[in-house]
């Protein structure tokens, strides 16, 4: 089988997009799929990745081809367009991912003219926040023109969580919506069973580790810890990630306003070796986020055993409430501080709600369980006349 994933950028800078594709890339080669990834160079902002264009660079586990981007503004690329038309027709299934951007609707709109099935992922635009940020009345006219009709049409929309699910069915939209949930390599957590508390006068380290967006919600964690400090002379917050330098800037200096400069430590982006150790130094992790159609970030830090105190904006909020893996908090900062406290004062429960973290990773979150969902949709969506649903329950 012949799959061709679309999807505008891979950038580190896009966070968890970008991983997920080179997740989806093993998980399917592992399959015996074959797997040709389309994108851009871009790179975010005005920037571009070093990258050679226009020619395949075969990898390990897929076929890659970067075009250059035409223009910032929706990633438009000449190049893409002018391949797409000419190689679309030969692939068994087209996953494109993202909405409001040209890789994916172009990609869509012809497959569909080709008669080739396709599956979209909405990577979470569709959630309110999503929908009412960056150029909202713009996203409504481009919705019900263009995007609405492409996910009905779909073959599949892949959700990858019931939560992500429920909002598109919020909006009124008719499509064949299948839940996967992305998957996370597990092979390098060597940590087994759970974490112990820290001991004696060693610091307990808050960990936040995700691309620095306005999305993530960083302020309302920021005042959150002002609101504890003083009580927690232990205390510290460790923030790993890139964003724009503007950007990460105001955030510095909400820090310094709230007089908690010395509790916060900027690692930057990290990766390798120095994010596992980044890891393995924390003692819980904090993604209150405003909107989270997945958070790769968050699964990752529950298969190393991290307690996670998230948001409900976080859709996988509810499997941690559920497993008692962490904490559900709101996005104010009141709420993030007393989901917060509620850690540093659960010392005797720590270990089992850690291995209630690793369990929950490993059992629901794996590569392996999204490739073989993946292979089984691209399967049923082949097999003329085949029940989507029925194939992946089984």
């Amino acid at each position: 089988m012949k799959v061709l994933h679309v999807i505008p950028s891979v950038s580190r800078r896009d966070g968890g997009p970008s991983r997920a594709i080179l997740d989806m890339e093993r998980a399917l080669t592992d399959r015996g799929i074959e797997v040709t990834t389309v994108t851009t160079n871009d790179d975010g902002g005005d920037r571009t990745l070093p990258v050679r264009c226009g020619k395949a660079i075969v990898t390990q586990n897929a076929t890659r081809w970067y075009f250059p981007r035409t223009t910032a503004f929706f990633k438009t690329s000449a190049g893409m367009a002018g391949w797409l038309k000419e190689n679309i027709a030969s692939f068994d299934v087209v996953h494109a991912h993202g909405l409001f951007s040209f890789a994916p609707v172009a990609s869509a709109g012809l497959a569909r003219h080709a008669g080739v099935p396709y599956v979209l992922r909405p990577l979470g635009v569709l959630a309110p926040y999503g929908m009412t940020r960056h150029h909202p009345l713009l996203k409504k006219v481009s919705f019900a023109l263009i995007e609405r009709r492409l996910i009905e049409a779909a073959s599949a929309i892949h959700f990858t969580s019931h939560a992500e699910l429920e909002e598109a069915r919020a909006l009124g939209l008719k499509c064949r919506g299948v839940v996967i949930p992305l998957g996370i390599d597990t092979r390098a957590c060597a940590r087994r069973g759970g974490r112990k508390w820290p001991i004696g006068l060693s610091p307990v380290k808050l960990l936040s580790l995700s691309r620095i967006d306005p999305k993530k919600n960083l302020e309302g964690l920021l005042r959150a810890l002002a609101l504890i400090v003083s009580k927690r002379p232990g205390l510290t917050l460790s923030i790993a990630g890139c964003g724009e330098p503007e950007y990460v800037a105001t955030l510095r200096s909400l820090a310094c306003s709230l007089e908690i400069a010395d509790r916060v430590d900027w690692l930057g982006h990290v990766e390798g070796a120095k994010k596992a150790e980044v890891l393995a130094a924390a003692t819980a992790f904090v993604l209150p986020s405003h909107s989270e159609n997945f958070g790769v970030a968050v699964a990752e830090a529950l298969a190393d055993g991290l307690p996670c105190i998230v948001s409900r904006a976080v859709a996988i909020s509810r499997d941690i409430a559920a497993a008692r893996a962490g904490f559900v908090v709101g996005t104010d900062a009141a709420s993030i501080a007393e989901g917060i406290e509620r850690m540093l004062d659960n010392a005797a429960g720590y270990p089992v709600m850690s291995a209630a973290a690793r369990t929950l990773a490993l059992n629901s979150f794996s590569v392996a369980t999204m490739g073989e969902r993946l292979a089984a949709l691209y399967a049923a969506i082949r097999a003329s006349g085949a029940d989507i649903a029925a194939a992946l329950a089984s």
